[in-house]
């Protein structure tokens, strides 16, 4: 850590009014301006949350400070609002929920939780819009999740974490937070990160292969004959309770597509006929 920062001190001072958060967080290199911020006190002022991260040990599972690590995942994400401010915001929760064991080690147990909801005060003092503020508290919330994917995780776990992932912003949130993953464990290089990028990758991977497999699926539903109505429609139209007739009408209009007598969408005929066949069976 000592000599990273050290490192860091060499950047020179800049003069003038300083820049925004978010033009911090959009520049090459953010960490140059939280750690003259930091160095100046003038970070205590901005993001003070941030700032308590500083000296917040993650030993013995990694050798820097929150503090240090936070700033190495902003350095290695790509530069948009949410992936940075995610990536700035992802561990903020350490500082509340640090406890040091008997035995010497660091915990944090909850920090994803309390994290969230100190993204939802800290954005919109920021001047973020609320819509962003959630983006980022979906990603916060679920950051730890896909680094402990391992295989015996089922099918629907893995469509879980990616429907979680893409609630309202679809394909983008799920590599929102893959990428947010990859950036966490980039920010403990030097330290080996060889095994976590591989359960990453093995995550993306097999997400990618359900998807297809849904896909395709969807692609084969469409394309196979149905009825015109469905069982709720059915219902409403014969004015009858559910039962085994609902069925067996749908399975004879099914028939009449089939045999080419019933378009797949004419209702309207669809409804003639399924009148006719419930006239004719009042007993079914």
């Amino acid at each position: 850590m000592f000599n990273w920062l050290r490192r860091k001190e060499e950047a020179p001072a800049v003069e003038g009014p300083e820049p925004s958060l978010r033009d911090v967080l959009l520049s090459k290199q953010p960490s140059d301006t939280f750690l003259r911020w930091l160095q100046s006190g003038y970070l205590q002022e901005v993001l003070p949350d941030l700032a308590a991260l500083h000296g917040v040990s993650q030993l013995p599972a990694h050798k820097d400070d929150a503090f240090v690590h936070t700033l190495k995942v902003v350095d290695a994400i790509e530069p948009t609002p949410v992936r940075r401010w995610a990536a700035l915001l992802h561990d903020i929760g350490k500082g509340p929920a640090y406890i040091e064991t008997p035995e010497g080690r660091s915990r944090f147990f909850d920090h994803d939780r309390i994290g969230t909801v100190m993204v939802g005060e800290i954005m919109p003092a920021a001047g973020e819009n609320d819509e962003l503020t959630r983006e980022v508290q979906k990603l916060v919330s679920l950051h730890m999740r896909p680094i402990s994917y391992n295989p015996e995780w089922s099918d629907s776990a893995v469509r879980r974490l990616r429907e979680e992932a893409a609630d309202g912003r679809g394909e983008d949130g799920w590599r929102d937070l893959l990428a947010l993953s990859r950036a966490d464990l980039r920010g403990y290089l030097p330290e080996p990160i060889d095994r976590g990028l591989w359960v990453l990758d093995s995550l993306e991977e097999r997400s990618r292969r359900l998807a297809e497999e849904e896909e395709q699926n969807e692609r084969l539903e469409v394309s196979r004959p149905r009825s015109p109505l469905d069982g709720t429609e059915l219902v409403a139209l014969a004015n009858m309770d559910p039962g085994p007739w609902v069925g067996r009408v749908k399975d004879y209009l099914l028939g009449e597509v089939v045999a080419g007598r019933l378009g797949q969408d004419d209702k309207t005929l669809a409804a003639e006929l399924a009148l006719q066949w419930i006239k004719q069976h009042p007993q079914s």
